[in-house]
């Protein structure tokens, strides 16, 4: 936008008259404006229209395409508290005779108060607790089956995923410091059991040896995992069979899948002590390696300090003289420190009268004698601090020499800070790689060597039976063996309690069913068995659900009126002719009401006389309207009293005899008359005519060049002229700016020529004797 004065030569008002002018052509961007402003109303209109247009298409029009929802049944049970019932389609109509023997239950362990006096929590360690390391906890549930051996590191939280795992549930209860633990599915197929054993002293030892050799207290919990997986598949076998598939690999022999197991273990505990071996050495080789260029170093700064050798080079590094000062000044500073503080408390910590007095405190004395010395009239020492100053003077003389070898520790410890200056340097750092090349080379073949100390604890492991039975491992944790029989707290099961799991069992119409579940489904009933209670019979009586159909019926009456009434109100809106969106400056103008009102007007008559609109419209009112043959007869919605009434309603629906409509409520119900009667027929008509309207609306919102997939309008086809509604404001902005600098440039020429003129006329005046 130009700048420009108000014409102070034409006496014109420039700024008000280019605002004018540019007023005048500011027309044609507020019309492209509206055209975007509408653009963005009927977008949102089609898209809230759409959401509901799409909800009755999933919704209640879908219901009524399904035949499953014409075959409802319902029931009724004479004892619900002991059994009820729910029927599925193909349930028989009529009347069942059941009676419930007993009901289905989990498995339930109560173990007994743990042992510890210390306070456990879910995250403690079982070793804490009192378990053994070493202990194996087996656990079986139905074709599931977990083991979890137990070592320094096994929480409660790893026994609990392990429960998990098996189909189990634990609760660990930290107020009464007790274990729950259940079957998370009921019945005797999902029983369980919990059986223990101990780690004899032979397999623990040579189990931890093997552990030290792969590294094994370094791995995260997959990794140890992993290798108590491989040794599990050793301890299955014995040396003589390990030699044996060694053997038949070795010579490229056929394995069978458990041989092919064997050798996978051992080789890959082999390569596992190998490389943890390799690693060991490497961090080793490379720690004693900066270890020896760390001391060189240190040998060297040191050297400099105490020769006075300025420049000195350091791998590569110079050590300046004033790098030497400001050590020396560093170490000085540290040495005075340590001498005053940890020197003196300890050459004088047996000196009774100096037991509470600080070196700080003898200067001060020391500065108040002298001062005293020096003249009469200063403040004397007392008897007290006369013997302080004597006790320190004993022993003066060693806490002076002392400070030579204070003085050597802080310069070396000044060193190992300084380290870290001169070690990252390329030259150390080639001396490192050099030095730690030397030290694997002195250290040899590190993963033959691990490989061979793998030898023995695998022959030993494999050939020892691991495992001892027990039965009371877990009794610090108030557990025992569990074999799925019901136990009662005590009998030497460490106060636990097992209630034992059952099954259902029924009789139904006379036949015998026993079930895991108390849900049992039969013949297209499903049975929810709620207690027990054999020798009572209960019946259960199946019939056709006529209120379930009739009211599927109703709510899409009632959606399909309710959305049919917003697209008529849409389709065949006033018009909103002289209506256009409104600019800053006329809103400014208005109340807030009267803009609302304005705006409404234009958003309700947007979708007026709509092409899209109308098809939808005429398409969805002609699939209700048309019949359908059954058994060579033609029925139509009308047949059963589902009828238009009024004109002036454009198609909306009302159910002949249903209470809820005013424009129905008076005629015959022959609606649920037809269910009652003929409940197939309805179905067959129902379901054909809702399919039309179902396959009618799919078809209208397939994906177009001008539409997406799942959309009733040209959504595309409105967003392309949106861009281009804006690229055209893009333009005529531009043009605007442009017009109304070249207006400041027009008017100030102008002024610039008035003034010329001006100037001349002035002068012309004077040269004629007129000024």
């Amino acid at each position: 936008m130009g700048i420009g004065l108000s014409g102070m030569v034409s006496g014109l008002d420039t700024d008000t008259l280019i605002k004018q002018l540019m007023s005048a052509e500011r027309t044609r961007v507020t019309k492209v404006e509206n055209k975007i402003t509408k653009n963005e109303w009927l977008t949102e209109k089609w898209k809230d229209l759409n959401t509901k247009i799409y909800s009755l298409y999933t919704g209640s029009l879908s219901k009524m395409k399904t035949q499953g929802n014409y075959l409802t049944k319902k029931t009724s049970s004479s004892n619900e508290n002991v059994l009820k019932a729910t029927a599925g389609a193909s349930a028989p109509i009529g009347t069942h005779y059941i009676t419930v023997e007993s009901v289905a239950s989990a498995q339930y362990v109560t173990g007994g108060k743990f042992s510890s006096d210390e306070k456990l929590t879910s995250k403690s360690k079982l070793v804490d607790a009192g378990v053994a390391v070493g202990t194996k906890i087996s656990i079986a549930c139905g074709d599931k089956s977990e083991e979890l051996i137990v070592d320094e590191d096994t929480t409660f939280t790893n026994l609990s995923e392990v429960c998990k795992n098996a189909g189990l549930t634990m609760n660990f209860d930290e107020t009464r410091q007790c274990l729950f633990i259940s079957s998370r599915q009921s019945g005797t197929e999902n029983k369980f059991s919990i059986t223990t054993s101990t780690e004899n002293t032979v397999s623990a030892d040579t189990r931890k040896s093997i552990y030290e050799l792969v590294g094994y207290s370094s791995m995260d919990d997959s990794g140890k995992k992993a290798v108590n997986t491989l040794l599990s598949t050793l301890e299955a076998s014995s040396s003589a069979e390990i030699s044996a598939v060694l053997a038949k690999a070795e010579g490229s022999e056929e394995l069978t899948a458990e041989e092919a197991k064997i050798r996978d273990a051992y080789r890959i505990l082999m390569d596992k002590a190998a490389e943890y071996a390799e690693k060991t050495a490497a961090a080793d080789a490379e720690k004693d390696a900066k270890k020896f260029v760390d001391d060189d170093i240190i040998a060297k700064l040191t050297a400099a300090v105490e020769n006075d050798t300025p420049d000195t080079d350091i791998y590569g590094n110079e050590f300046t003289a004033e790098q030497i000062t400001s050590f020396k000044e560093k170490a000085q500073a540290s040495a005075k420190k340590m001498h005053e503080t940890d020197t003196f408390r300890e050459i004088y910590k047996d000196v009774e009268e100096l037991k509470d007095v600080s070196y700080a405190d003898i200067v001060k004395l020391q500065e108040k004698k002298t001062a005293a010395d020096a003249s009469p009239d200063a403040e004397q020492l007392t008897e007290e601090e006369e013997k302080l100053l004597a006790a320190f003077e004993a022993k003066e003389a060693e806490f002076t020499a002392a400070y030579d070898d204070v003085y050597k520790k802080a310069v070396q410890a000044c060193a190992e800070e300084e380290v870290k200056n001169y070690n990252t340097s390329d030259a150390a750092v080639a001396k490192i790689e050099e030095k730690k090349a030397e030290n694997l080379a002195a250290a040899g073949d590190v993963a033959q060597a691990a490989k061979a100390a793998m030898l023995d604890p695998i022959e030993k492991y494999a050939d020892t039976n691991r495992f001892d039975a027990s039965d009371n491992a877990l009794a610090a944790i108030g557990l025992g063996n569990v074999d799925g029989s019901a136990i009662s707290a005590g009998a030497g099961t460490a106060g636990m309690t097992v209630f034992e799991a059952s099954d259902a069992k029924v009789t139904v119409n006379g036949a015998e069913i026993t079930s895991s579940s108390n849900s049992i489904s039969i013949n297209g009933l499903t049975l929810d068995v709620i207690s027990a209670a054999p020798g009572e019979t209960i019946s259960i009586n199946v019939s056709q659900d006529i209120d379930s159909v009739y009211n599927m019926v109703k709510n899409f009456v009632k959606d399909y009126n309710e959305l049919l009434g917003e697209l008529n109100s849409a389709y065949y809106a006033e018009s909103a002719r002289g209506y256009d969106p409104l600019t800053d400056e006329q809103k400014d103008a208005m109340s807030d009401k009267e803009v609302e009102r304005w705006e409404g007007k234009i958003k309700d008559s947007l979708l007026r006389r709509d092409n899209t609109l109308g098809s939808l419209l005429s398409a969805m009112r002609s699939s209700l309207n048309e019949s359908v043959q059954v058994d060579g007869k033609d029925y139509s919605l009308s047949s059963f009293g589902i009828c238009t009434t009024k004109y002036t309603e454009k198609g909306k629906l009302h159910i002949y005899g249903d209470q809820d409509d005013p424009d129905g409520m008076m005629y015959e119900d022959k609606l649920r008359k037809a269910i009652e009667e003929d409940p197939d027929k309805v179905m067959e008509v129902l379901q054909s005519i809702s399919k039309k309207l179902y396959d009618t609306m799919s078809d209208k919102m397939k994906a177009t060049e001008i539409s997406s997939a799942l959309t009733f309008y040209n959504d595309k086809q409105l967003t392309k002229e949106l861009t281009g509604y804006k690229k055209q404001l893009s333009t005529e902005e531009s043009r605007l700016t442009e017009l109304e600098d070249r207006y400041y440039k027009q008017f100030a020429s102008m002024e610039t020529a008035l003034s010329k003129l001006s100037s001349q006329s002035s002068s012309l005046a004077s040269m004629l004797g007129q000024g």
